[in-house]
């Protein structure tokens, strides 16, 4: 429904920026003035900023459905710049009109150099996005937690997105640096895939990877919001009944995986921490379940053992720390994946991204593995987070 409310918009930024782009360009070279440039210039810019919609509608073959979707999500990311590139161009030239009182010929050349700046920052950014959102990292941190206990360490990932922006060799090289951390335990906080399994290249290779992952204690995940079974037309879900949206197969992948599926679950590891996976208030509101409260779902654990809780959103950081928790683990924001969302995401969550104390307990919030939307990331990071936790006991 949003997707139809947000359509006739869509239309009016896309057609402002084409207009915005061909008088720009005509300001630089009569060339550009020509119609078969204009008429060329339309057509390419049509297949772009449609290609949300046909990777929507297109389902066979699935090479050409795979296709449009990449390019559908890269151009939501270059979209989102270049609105951003003709407000600031277009803000600028307001202020010199009204400051300097210049003519129409000396405003041409103000847009002539503005605009060309503008375009040239524009493809830098998105190629650096896109180049940057398959950079992956490690992240530090290290915590003491109150008890008695040898130091371990956790490795923690979350939205993996397995989808059409994966690629299968970006994951295996994932899987090498957690084994590369020796880690006493794997933790995915969510998101595992993204909303459809059809869109999961060589599943069953990826699959095999994430069995190879190695730790002491084993391989443990929660569910996140996109962990349903729903298509998806720029980046928002496409209502289906509840039964559909619980896809089997997204289960079976996570046992051929090596994963242990913690669903308002708790189970005490062999170090004698006691590890718990909460169930994500998204995907249980489309699937018509709930999920147990802090304290419903901690009250049976021992308080003189360590508490850690997987949780796809970093939400009742409050009411989990109350609750007796220790650590807190989980994903879901990206840290806003794209400048500027990470300037936002502090006005939404206590904890974006990051290592932060709440009463007695961490909470821990990775930015994530993957991409939700489009291909990149600017101002932030793919990563993976290794943390090292004392007992100071």
């Amino acid at each position: 429904m949003l997707a139809f409310i947000l359509a006739p918009f869509y239309v009016l930024v896309n057609l402002y920026i084409v207009h915005w782009v061909l008088r720009w360009t005509g300001c630089c070279h009569r060339l550009c003035g020509t119609r078969a440039f204009r008429v060329l210039f339309c057509v390419v810019y049509a297949f772009a900023a449609l290609s949300p919609l046909t990777g929507f509608a297109v389902q066979e073959p699935q090479w050409l459905r795979h296709a449009l979707k990449q390019a559908g999500n890269y151009w939501l990311g270059w979209m989102l710049y270049l609105v951003l590139a003709v407000l600031v161009v277009e803000g600028l030239l307001f202020a010199v009109r009204r400051i300097r009182r210049k003519d129409f010929q000396q405003m041409q050349r103000v847009r002539q150099v503005q605009g060309g700046v503008a375009l040239v920052l524009v493809c830098a950014v998105c190629l650096y996005g896109m180049a940057n959102a398959d950079r992956l990292r490690v992240t530090d941190y290290e915590i003491t937690l109150d008890g008695a206990g040898e130091d371990m360490t956790v490795a923690l990932l979350a939205d993996l997105h397995l989808g059409y922006s994966t690629e299968t060799a970006y994951i295996e090289q994932a899987v090498q640096a957690v084994n590369n951390m020796q880690a006493d335990l794997v933790v995915i906080a969510g998101d595992i895939f993204d909303n459809e399994y059809e869109a999961i290249p060589e599943p069953g290779r990826i699959a095999a990877a994430l069995a190879s992952l190695h730790s002491t204690y084993g391989v443990y995940a929660c569910w996140g919001n996109h962990d349903v079974s729903e298509p998806i037309l720029a980046g928002f879900t496409w209502d289906t009944a509840d039964a559909d949206k619980d896809d089997p197969r997204m289960e079976a992948f996570l046992r051929q995986a090596g994963i242990t599926l913690l669903a308002d679950e708790a189970v005490t590891l062999g170090n004698g921490v006691q590890l718990v996976g909460r169930k994500d208030p998204s995907r249980d509101k489309k699937l018509g379940d709930d999920r147990l409260s802090p304290e419903a779902l901690l009250e049976p654990l021992d308080p003189a053992r360590p508490v850690f809780v997987i949780d796809h959103q970093p939400k009742e950081l409050d009411e989990l720390a109350a609750a007796g928790a220790d650590l807190d683990l989980s994903g879901h924001t990206h840290d806003g994946q794209m400048f500027p969302g990470n300037l936002i995401m502090p006005l939404i969550w206590d904890n974006p991204c990051g290592c932060l104390q709440v009463g007695g307990m961490y909470s821990v919030v990775t930015s994530g593995l993957g991409v939700w939307g489009p291909d990149m990331r600017v101002g932030t990071k793919s990563e993976i987070v290794r943390i090292t936790v004392h007992f100071a006991g």
